[in-house]
């Protein structure tokens, strides 16, 4: 079942993102515009976690908005973000990972949990 959700966490300056399944173009629509509606809610310099683990590549005609998703997190200041892998399909990871590369100027790490994306984050922010 393909679903998704953003998550804004203000007090930490993080975006978080969930993505699953296969999204047709309405719902890769509807996902963009609440990235994008997120990453503006935060400050330059914000970090974003995003579970793509149990991502399936859908439509073609979807995969322009994980582009607009991708440019508003880097127009908006991200600073590093890390994927969340884990175990799920391997093709809708490389998928995700190409879509949109040229537009994320800013670190990214992967992890297989979000709990562990965000103790990379915590170490990053520790050291600098």
């Amino acid at each position: 079942m393909a679903d998704w959700s953003v998550d804004v966490d203000e007090a930490q300056n993080r975006l978080y993102i969930e993505l699953a399944g296969s999204h047709d173009p309405e719902m890769a629509k509807e996902s963009s515009e609440a990235v994008k509606a997120g990453a503006e809610r935060l400050d330059p310099g914000f970090e974003v976690i995003s579970d793509i683990s149990e991502f399936v590549p859908g439509d073609q005609e979807a995969v322009q908005y994980i582009e607009e998703g991708k440019k508003a997190v880097r127009e908006n200041g991200a600073a590093a973000a890390v994927r969340v892998l884990g175990e799920g399909s391997a093709t809708g990871q490389m998928h995700f990972e190409r879509v949109g590369e040229d537009e994320e100027e800013y670190a990214v790490a992967v992890a297989d949990t979000v709990e562990q994306a965000e103790k990379l984050l915590e170490k990053r922010a520790a050291s600098q």
